[in-house]
């Protein structure tokens, strides 16, 4: 049997960036993931935002956050080799009444560093009319579906993933092994398929169906990602992401009509012009019930760990709380942030 000191159960985005913290850390471990269940994290758009347009607010620990993603995705481009994450502005169209709350923010030191400009002209051709158009500054993108494989190939060439199911069945709970690997710790990342895990059905998950299409749009701008009631992110060749939709009852990986002219329609809203539709994904995000990320260690079986809920900002938030969840790996008594300790639930 193999020896190591932590065994990660999935591989989106917080096993991935769980399992590199322990590895710069110099912390054994073996990622276990079955390739062929889908993630939320292999579909999304990889989105990062600095800030919460409906209630126009900085998003949660933003200053926090931002610096720690930008390292380490950088530090992660270094390792394997290829780029992953673009720094990209955003621009959102404004109403009257928007204008004016975006002006006091621009002059509010706190927000001032992610508004670039308000201007009265669109700084892209194709846009919707509207009073004034705000660019926003800390924007960006990770193309996810690249940077997990380009993972997982590293993972396998390190030897450090079994591609496998785990069983959640109780009586492997006992033990501390699985195939050839013996372990001391295990953590679970396996996204919404945490909510029919049995040792944590009372973490409060409230998973959402979101749908993506990708459109090939000649006449658009890939400058910027434009953001109003629907997202457009340029992926390059006039490739772009358009998205995204929310549905709490299909719970399916299946890519629906339904969620398609949703898209459609706030698209066509945004900018008029013609393209044409190449891809359509459907995914589940693993959203918690006071839309905060769960860590911690199980209350009852001592070497159980979660990280998970990441829900829609999970490109920011994931490499923050990586470390987080590492920390407490190499120190049980290290104390997490209240607002995501999964104490929180008990």
């Amino acid at each position: 049997m193999k020896k190591t000191d932590v065994l990660i159960v999935g591989q989106g985005l917080a096993g991935t960036l769980l399992a590199f913290e322990l590895y710069f850390a110099g912390v054994k471990f073996c990622i276990v993931n079955n390739p062929q269940k889908s993630t939320a994290s292999a579909v999304a758009a990889g989105m990062v935002n600095p800030l919460v347009f409906k209630r126009m607010t900085k998003s949660w620990m933003v200053d926090e956050l931002l610096p720690v993603m930008k390292k380490r995705y950088r530090e992660l481009e270094e390792l394997l080799g290829e780029r992953f994450y673009f720094d990209m502005p955003m621009i959102k169209p404004l109403s009257e009444q928007e204008t004016e709350l975006w002006q006091q923010r621009k002059a509010d030191k706190a927000f001032g560093k992610y508004i670039q400009s308000i201007t009265a002209n669109s700084p892209v051709k194709h846009l919707q009319a509207a009073p004034a158009y705000g660019v926003v500054h800390g924007s960006g993108y990770l193309k996810t579906e690249n940077f997990l494989e380009a993972a997982r190939r590293f993972f396998q060439k390190s030897e450090m993933l079994i591609e496998s199911d785990f069983p959640a069945t109780m009586g492997n709970f006992q033990y501390s092994d699985f195939q050839d690997f013996t372990f001391e710790k295990i953590v679970f990342c396996q996204g919404h398929y945490l909510n029919t895990h049995p040792l944590f059905d009372f973490v409060r998950l409230q998973p959402a169906k979101g749908e993506v299409l990708q459109i090939y749009a000649p006449d658009l701008s890939e400058e910027y990602i434009l953001n109003k009631r629907v997202f457009v992110l340029p992926v390059g060749n006039h490739r772009f992401k358009v998205g995204s939709t929310y549905e709490w009852d299909d719970l399916s990986n299946i890519p629906t009509e339904k969620g398609k002219a949703s898209i459609l329609e706030r698209l066509e809203s945004l900018i008029p012009i013609h393209y044409r539709i190449e891809k359509h994904w459907a995914g589940i995000r693993p959203t918690v019930a006071d839309r905060r990320p769960v860590l911690g260690k199980h209350p009852e079986h001592q070497y159980f760990y979660v990280f998970n809920g990441l829900g829609t900002k999970g490109v920011m938030l994931a490499p923050y709380f990586a470390a987080e969840t590492r920390k407490l790996l190499q120190n049980d008594s290290y104390k997490l942030n209240n607002e995501v300790d999964i104490s929180r639930f008990w």
